[in-house]
């Protein structure tokens, strides 16, 4: 009869990292019995999405199940040190069994061993590679008739998580962190794994700040965003001095040679350059602002006429 393994802590991880186990390592073809291993406690959710993230000291102990009665042994590979050979437990067919797991920190994996018959896994104590636990496997799987055992593998990493705070001069900015959108400002990210993020905040009309932050373990994380409107430049040159209103205000003046360049919000503008030579007619446009572009107005006297273009 053909049985296999279920479950796993960072399931989308361990599957990722099923095509580099070995096969002694892996869910058994045609194996006897049916194996599942969950984690006892369940990992973090930061806001992030990462998966399979614990607290020190890490899940706890592991649950397991098969569909009959199996002598079960976890070998623990901590990120560093050698691995760990769990003490053996018994299970009945259906009933969750419990299995301490020690405390690591970093990337832990555990492969669960589930067999018919007992399989002593001594030779993996102190092992440092996922080979050298392999090899132990398979060589204690030559005592046992074909079928006789599976594995169930369990992944996680075990992290210091951190909080963090964003500010803003604007009291409804939108904030994003690696992409997901957490909330507007004034704002407090609990529960982030130490390491690097990317902070987002933006708001409409403004120009957007990205910034990379890192975030140390067990302490609040401060971000303050200072966010500045988006504008496009008005241009103005002008052979002659002339003033410049925009909506009707004073807005500065244009000097021969020199010109004024002026940051406004995008959108059409009602502009006014009023030369201070009376003797020379004011002129009144209409300009449209981009962002980020420059709209250039050229004004000069031209046989005894004073015009501005849009070129």
């Amino acid at each position: 009869m053909k049985r296999g393994v279920v479950g796993a802590a960072g399931l989308a991880l361990a599957g990722l990292l099923s095509g580099c186990v070995p096969a002694p390592l892996r869910a058994q073809p045609g194996a006897q019995l049916r194996l599942t291993v969950t984690p006892g406690t369940r990992a973090a959710q930061p806001v992030t999405g990462e998966e399979a993230l614990y607290r020190a000291p890490g899940p706890g102990s592991l649950r397991v199940v098969t569909d009959r009665a199996a002598f079960v042994t976890s070998v623990v590979l901590p990120a560093q040190g050698g691995a760990l050979v769990l003490p053996t437990v018994q299970t009945r067919p259906g009933e969750v069994v419990s299995a301490p797991l020690p405390a690591t920190q970093g990337f832990t994996q555990v492969f669960t061993v589930a067999s018919v018959q007992p399989m002593p896994l001594d030779g993996a104590a102190g092992a440092r590679s996922v080979s050298d636990v392999s090899r132990a496997v398979e060589g204690a799987a030559r005592a046992l008739p074909a079928g006789s055992y599976t594995v169930g593998t369990t992944v996680y990493r075990v992290v210091r998580f951190g909080t963090l705070d964003v500010t803003s001069n604007f009291g409804d900015a939108l904030v994003r962190v690696n992409g997901v959108r957490v909330g507007t400002t004034p704002l407090s990210v609990p529960d982030l794994p130490e390491g690097q993020v990317s902070v987002e905040v933006s708001r409409a009309g403004y120009k957007t700040v990205t910034q990379r932050v890192n975030i140390a373990g067990d302490s609040v994380n401060r971000v303050d965003v200072t966010l500045r409107p988006v504008t496009g430049t008005l241009s103005v040159r002008s052979d002659v001095l002339a003033d410049l209103f925009i909506e009707r205000r004073l807005s500065g003046t244009a000097q021969p040679g020199v010109g004024l360049d002026l940051a406004l919000r995008p959108g059409v503008v009602a502009l006014n350059v009023v030369p201070r030579d009376r003797r020379l007619a004011a002129q009144n446009l209409l300009v449209r602002i981009t962002a980020d572009r420059v709209s250039p107005v050229i004004c000069a006297v031209q046989g005894g006429t004073y015009t501005c273009t849009l070129p």
